[in-house]
């Protein structure tokens, strides 16, 4: 078949040769691009790092204590009867001796009154067998009387002498339980609030009328278990055997955080450890001067037992624990990071003493623990050390005691 010209040319302007070129140019601008490329290799993880350092470092223990007075007394009355008289202000300064309660002195004043006349009485028998004996004795030599008479005489007399020596103790025990109507201050210092009222009844040895309470010094009473108290002891000889002092003073922190600005002394440790509890109960006293402290507060006595010279802390959360065996991670100069075992001491506030496993320069990680793995990369970011006078007491934990550092 024969195609003619202007079929030719209504073909090569139809709508196929214009699809057919669009196409083509799409074809031509996909060979003009780039090749592909793979993505960027990802950043190695941040961690926080904390450069070890060796410093002289205190180690002490912290022990929970109650505060009390260095003296307390209970004013119970000695003697029964309603309260009289009241002659205190609630919370003043009281001395030794001076008046604070009187009870109704009624009867006692009557029994006082009673014993003195039996001992008039008394006085008067006394008396005439006195009279009878001079009398019978002049006789008695001139042989006027049986000597028989003049000995139940004597007799007598003596009988009588003992009866004025009993009845002058009855007004001496009458007047004490006189004395003991009149309620003092057994000791000078701060009285608490009445616990009875003028006009109610109290029972002898059994009513708490007052309490009276010494201020300055004060005094802090608490215990420690006895593996603790052992491991304690230890320190302290181990200082003695070193020529370091191992007595040192004694600090107070309470309970909001802050150290109680003079320092005290120990003064008493039990004779024995409590079977019940386990503990051995010790005590250390305290300047009051400003009466800060009060009977009844709480608060943390801290003891220095040690120093060492050459220490290492590291927080708390960069140690983990692993079957009984602790671990730090630490980073090294080309970023891998190493699991490394180390021995724990004591814990120094929110940190342990590494007494084995680190060097000064190390680099710990403190923060991110969980992205470093042993073996892995990471881009390490150095946290400024604590200061050195942050570093609060020790609590008293051994390290084998791996229960407490998880």
């Amino acid at each position: 078949m024969t195609v003619s010209n202007s079929a030719r040319r209504a073909w090569h302007s139809g709508p196929a040769v214009s699809a057919l070129l669009v196409w083509a140019a799409l074809l031509a601008l996909g060979g003009c691009g780039k090749p592909d490329t793979p993505p960027p290799a990802p950043k190695p993880p941040e961690v926080g790092v904390l450069k070890v350092e060796a410093r002289r470092t205190p180690l002490s223990v912290d022990i929970v204590g109650d505060i009390r007075a260095f003296r307390e007394v209970e004013l119970r009355p000695r003697v029964s009867g309603m309260v009289d008289k009241q002659l205190f202000r609630p919370g003043q300064m009281v001395r030794e001796g001076e008046l604070l309660f009187l009870i109704d002195p009624r009867a006692l004043d009557s029994s006082v009154a009673d014993a003195q006349a039996r001992l008039l009485e008394a006085e008067a028998g006394l008396q005439r067998a006195s009279e009878d004996v001079a009398r019978y004795k002049p006789l008695l030599a001139e042989d006027a009387i049986a000597r028989q008479t003049y000995e139940q005489a004597v007799a007598a007399q003596k009988q009588a002498a003992s009866v004025v020596e009993s009845r002058r103790e009855g007004v001496n025990r009458a007047r004490i339980d006189r004395g003991y109507a009149e309620v003092r201050a057994p000791i000078s210092g701060q009285i608490g609030l009445q616990k009875v009222e003028v006009g109610g009844v109290a029972s002898a040895g059994q009513t708490v009328l007052a309490t009276v309470s010494t201020l300055d010094p004060v005094v802090v009473y608490f215990s420690v278990a006895e593996a603790e108290y052992l491991a304690f002891a230890r320190r302290m000889q181990q200082a003695t055997r070193g020529g370091r002092p191992a007595a040192r003073p004694v600090e107070l922190l309470l309970s909001d955080g802050s150290t109680y600005p003079h320092p005290g002394k120990f003064d008493f440790a039990d004779r024995a450890v409590n079977p019940a509890t386990g503990t051995l109960t010790l005590r250390a006293v305290f300047p009051n001067t400003g009466q800060l402290l009060r009977p009844g507060m709480t608060g943390r006595v801290r003891v220095t037992y040690d120093v060492a010279e050459d220490a290492i802390l590291v927080p708390q959360k960069a140690v983990t624990e692993l079957l009984g065996k602790q671990f730090v991670s630490v980073v090294g100069a080309d970023g891998k990071v190493e699991q490394r075992p180390v021995k724990t001491g004591d814990r120094i506030g929110e940190r342990w003493l590494i007494e084995d496993g680190l060097k000064p320069g190390d680099a710990v990680v403190v923060e991110g623990v969980q992205r470093a793995r042993p073996g892995s990369t990471v881009t390490p970011v150095t946290l400024a050390a604590p200061a050195a006078a942050a570093t609060p007491g020790a609590a008293l934990a051994p390290a084998s005691a791996s229960a407490s550092k998880k």
